[in-house]
């Protein structure tokens, strides 16, 4: 394939999670990962109770991720701007959001008529309100 690795590592993780079907089965549930990494944070999350208390709140996370994303955002005041508008989010899931439905242009058309939204969710709203 044309997948391209910044170190053999990396190179050997994706040629035997993709190409040899390497899977690590969770011995305690029916979860399967492609990484002994991932396996060990489920195992650790789900299973072990290991959890990742805020330091500067009552909020406690199940993922070392999940807590650095929440300091960031609730306590270093870390912010994503749009570099399209003056919208500016407090993660890079809402940015990502905003990006795609108020600068990319991706039209949902109605197969009933010439309607056309660019939300999913509002053709929805358009189908049950005039065709149902």
């Amino acid at each position: 394939c044309d997948h391209v690795a910044i170190q053999a590592r990396y190179l050997k993780i994706h040629k035997e999670s993709k190409h040899e079907g390497l899977r690590y089965p969770c011995d305690q549930c029916d979860y399967i990962a492609a990484q002994a990494v991932t396996l060990k944070r489920h195992t650790e999350s789900k299973h072990e109770g290991v959890r990742y208390p805020c330091d500067q709140c009552d909020y406690v996370a199940r993922k070392a991720g999940t807590l650095k994303r929440h300091k960031e955002s609730k306590h270093e005041g870390v912010r994503y701007p749009c570099d399209q508008c003056d919208y500016i989010a407090a993660k890079t899931g809402t940015l990502k959001r905003h990006k795609k439905s108020k600068h990319e242009i991706v039209p949902y058309s109605c197969d009933q008529c010439d309607y056309v939204a660019t939300q999913a969710g509002i053709l929805k709203i358009h189908k049950e309100s005039k065709h149902e």
